[in-house]
């Protein structure tokens, strides 16, 4: 299997956090710090290769779940 360029996920991990700042009226930084909180950054890294596959809407809900299911409450 061939490795996934870092740049790739980079672009992946900004549009989401990018797009999840604007979905909850967060700042950007306010929702890495959020995101980051809950280990849902560590969470994209790992699960990149089934994750960009995934409508990004999805990808965003389930982000919010997955902060809330370790703590958040947004």
């Amino acid at each position: 299997m061939t490795e996934i360029p870092v740049k790739d996920k980079i672009k992946f991990a900004v549009s989401l956090i990018t797009d999840f700042a604007k979905k909850h009226s967060l700042s950007t930084t306010q929702a890495f710090n959020y995101l980051d909180r809950f280990n849902a950054i560590d969470f994209i890294n790992q699960h990149y290769s089934v994750a960009h596959t995934l409508p990004f809407a999805e990808i965003l809900d389930n982000l919010a779940l997955y902060c809330k299911n370790h703590g958040g409450n947004l």
